[in-house]
């Protein structure tokens, strides 16, 4: 097939955010600013800095590397509280390319205080506050994998109504096989009415060790946005790691990602060093 007929798939990184995660990893703004720049020279889509709202070193981290990567789409998350919104939004001020990065927990199973409407309200209002700040607004349904499919697709069509351009719908806690998280992606696919105006975007963790053939398969039921980390990094096992997908995707003939991959050893071998893993 022409090159120039394969579909983009945008590569989300969050190293620098869900990678912290790891058990033992912190790194400092010098370490950040010098993987920021490695990852906008591969030509990596979005960089998710930090979560300002809950952690205080990274504002001021989003705050630095906002105003010296040019090319990558800066991206900070935040949970549903407006607060923590505002907090982002003002540190990504400075980013050539912005994005938000919101997530709810649409699993009402797990929630004794809101009821389906408090959540739909709340997807609602924090896209609403986003709005302020930046065009590019991704919402994530946290604990997706759990929630009752209806309202899923419900959550997911407010979201997009409301603005979002973006919305992700991670295996949270890695429980799925490939083909229970591609049978989601595709119910999502094709039960949203208005899913066409929005990229659907997939965070897989690899706790079943599926992070990157869950996110592959992915593609296959509507998925155009893999969120990935540097060697695999992330909460317990870890997320879907940037150069096995890298390699995955370029073996697919109907999609292609406009990265330097030849530098994605330098990126592995940086990681490695800032958080001396040997």
């Amino acid at each position: 097939m022409n090159q120039k007929l394969r579909e983009k798939i945008i590569i989300f990184d969050t190293t620098m955010r869900d990678g912290e995660l790891t058990p033992g990893i912190n790194m400092n703004l010098q370490q950040k600013m010098a993987l920021a720049k490695l990852l906008e020279e591969i030509g990596v889509d979005v960089l998710e800095v930090g979560y300002p709202g809950f952690y205080q070193k990274d504002l001021a981290e989003i705050e630095a590397i906002s105003q010296e990567i040019k090319e990558s789409t800066i991206c900070g998350l935040a949970g549903s509280k407006i607060k923590e919104i505002n907090t982002l939004g003002l540190s990504l001020k400075s980013a050539s390319r912005s994005r938000i990065n919101i997530y709810t927990n649409v699993n009402t199973k797990t929630q004794t205080k809101l009821t389906s409407q408090d959540i739909l309200t709340l997807i609602k209002d924090s896209i609403t506050a986003a709005k302020q700040y930046t065009n590019e607004i991704e919402w994530s349904a946290f604990d997706a994998a759990s929630c009752e499919l209806d309202f899923l697709c419900k959550a997911v069509e407010i979201a997009i109504a409301q603005g979002a351009n973006i919305v992700c719908i991670p295996d949270s806690f890695g429980s799925l096989s490939t083909q229970e998280f591609y049978d989601l992606i595709s119910a999502i696919s094709h039960r949203v009415p208005n899913i066409d105006r929005a990229t659907i975007a997939v965070h897989c963790h690899n706790d079943l060790g599926l992070a990157v053939n869950n996110s592959i398969a992915a593609l296959e039921s509507g998925a155009r946005q893999i969120e990935c980390s540097v060697n695999g990094l992330g909460a317990r096992k870890g997320n879907a790691d940037l150069a096995k997908i890298a390699e995955a995707i370029s073996q697919q003939n109907n999609y292609q990602i406009d990265l330097d991959t030849t530098l994605i050893s330098q990126a592995s071998e940086l990681v490695n060093q800032l958080v001396d893993i040997v």
